[in-house]
């Protein structure tokens, strides 16, 4: 270590000695400060800090011993070497032990050089124990910090998951390996997990899907790649029956990051269902128009062909044998057909709701279900009917909504043939119709085989029909007075349990008791 800067504090009331140490560690390099009493040493000492004390132990006023113990309260790093003429041992080890003296020399200094090597070892010791010191008080304020940034992050991580669980769309944040590093409350329960650490950690395609590779067409490199969102539509992940719309946000890094992309699921099969039904509703009202437009042309000539069909039949003006009777009979059966179905068709244009009026849906079922009634014997088919109790009336038109209940009881008698059970249920609950109000639900559902995926899309389509003398007009008719009544006409189909057609209608305006209980009507028809 180099000795310039190094500073001594000689205490003696001896000018000799002070001299001659003066003299020895000035050659030596070092500064050196004379004090001859224990008060000059301590002015001394509080006006220039020095590297290390030397004090005679036996002085006037103040001796070496209060002034070591003085020097220690004021500066406990600084060292100090006991000098006596009259050393004992008692008093060497009391210097060196009780009273934190470095060494203890005596008078007179037969050894210069031992002089100098305790010097140096003190001032050695006295550096090293400062720079332990500053060095431990550094690690305490880095400590200090670390544990200030420590908690910082976790205040921002905390208040980063409060964001993300905030959110009610399933968020998850992956990085290029496709590891989940963060993910939200909706993701955890999208994924079925009971705590974050069943999914943070692992790869998303474990996590989520159960699959040992990545799903077929992962889009998260070509994202991460690209740096741009990226949005495309999947099936659901967890639930396939579902659709989903899958955003990937690419997050922006710095160099030594890693990439990451944070995910985001949103459900939207509703919101494809009620797209689907605008897209079928418009098509339905094009159709009307021009089925009826073409009813109206048909419907003319027709009336010519009925006409001249009579006349034809005259026995008072022509003489005809019983086959063209016959052909005549059947010529007017046809005419009679052609006349029904374009009358359908002018119904299915009917532009509004003839009338308006409170209705009572579980009533209006009773009565289809007794029209019905032989029917339902004859083909051996049970209906149960769940109907609730409490149900509030509808507002709207009697005769169009009994048409739709008809309509759907007798589909689902020509459905199963022969035996089957159909139940009828009504209920009331939340709106589906984007109103944060009440609707009243009513169910047909059958024991049947179910419609074939690929008539699903056209069962609504004017004509559309799988029965040999069928019109295909029956659900088109039921779906428009459905919507005519602000309401959703649907249904859904499993081929191993039938089908079932569903229509919400909006609650009218009559007040009901909030009080509902559904009450269970069974009815076993008879062969």
């Amino acid at each position: 270590m180099s000795k310039m800067n190094d500073k001594i504090l000689i205490v003696d009331d001896d000018i000799e000695i002070l001299t001659m140490l003066n003299s020895i560690l000035s050659e030596e390099g070092y500064t050196v400060y004379r004090a001859e009493s224990g008060e000059q040493a301590l002015d001394v000492f509080q006006a220039q800090p020095v590297d290390l004390v030397i004090t005679d132990m036996s002085m006037p006023g103040i001796g070496g011993l209060e002034v070591l113990h003085r020097i220690k309260q004021l500066d406990p790093n600084i060292e100090v070497i006991i000098l006596t003429g009259h050393a004992t041992f008692e008093n060497a080890v009391k210097a060196l032990r009780e009273d934190g003296a470095f060494n203890y020399l005596t008078k007179p200094l037969e050894n210069i050089e031992d002089l100098i090597i305790t010097v140096k070892r003190a001032i050695e010791k006295s550096k090293l124990r400062l720079e332990n010191k500053n060095l431990i008080e550094e690690l305490k304020r880095e400590v200090e910090e670390r544990k200030k940034i420590d908690q910082a992050l976790l205040r921002s991580k905390t208040n980063l998951q409060s964001v993300f669980d905030g959110i009610s769309e399933p968020l998850i944040m992956l990085d290029r390996k496709m590891t989940v590093k963060v993910l939200n409350l909706a993701a955890r329960d999208y994924a079925q997990a009971k705590n974050y650490m069943d999914i943070v950690g692992n790869q998303c395609f474990i996590a989520l899907a159960g699959k040992s590779a990545p799903c077929p067409g992962c889009k998260l490199q070509k994202a991460l790649q690209a740096g741009n969102p990226m949005l495309f539509e999947r099936k659901g992940l967890i639930d396939p029956s579902r659709i989903e719309e899958v955003v990937i946000y690419p997050m922006h890094k710095n160099i030594e990051e890693e990439e990451h992309a944070i995910i985001r699921i949103r459900d939207i099969t509703e919101e494809k269902k009620i797209e689907g039904q605008l897209i079928r509703a418009d098509r339905l009202s094009s159709l009307g128009q021009l089925s009826a437009g073409i009813a109206h042309e048909i419907r003319n000539p027709l009336a010519s062909i009925s006409l001249f069909t009579g006349i034809l039949c005259d026995e008072n003006k022509y003489c005809r044998s019983d086959q063209e009777f016959e052909l005549f009979d059947e010529i007017k059966s046809s005419i009679h057909r052609i006349e029904d179905i374009i009358k359908r068709v002018l119904n299915f244009a009917k532009p509004s709701v003839t009338s308006s009026e409170q209705i009572d849906l579980n009533d209006l079922t009773r009565e289809s279900v007794k029209l019905w009634s032989s029917k339902l014997r004859k083909c051996q088919i049970n209906i149960d009917l769940a109907l609730d109790s409490g149900l509030p009336p509808v507002r709207g038109d009697l005769i169009g909504l009994q048409q739709v209940i008809n309509n759907l009881i007798l589909n689902a008698i020509e459905a199963m043939g022969q035996n089957g059970n159909i139940k009828v249920i009504t209920a009331q609950g939340p709106s589906t119709l984007g109103k944060p109000t009440q609707s009243v639900f009513l169910r047909v559902h059958d024991t049947g085989p179910g419609i074939k995926k690929a008539n699903q899309e056209d069962i609504f389509n004017p004509f559309f029909t799988t029965k040999a003398d069928g019109t295909g007009l029956g659900l088109s008719i039921s779906h428009q007075i459905v919507k005519r009544h602000g309401g959703i006409f649907s249904f859904e189909n499993n081929e191993d349990a039938g089908t079932t057609f569903s229509m919400e209608l909006p609650v009218g305006n009559l007040e009901t008791e909030s009080s509902t209980f559904i009450a269970y009507e069974s009815r076993g028809l008879e062969n």
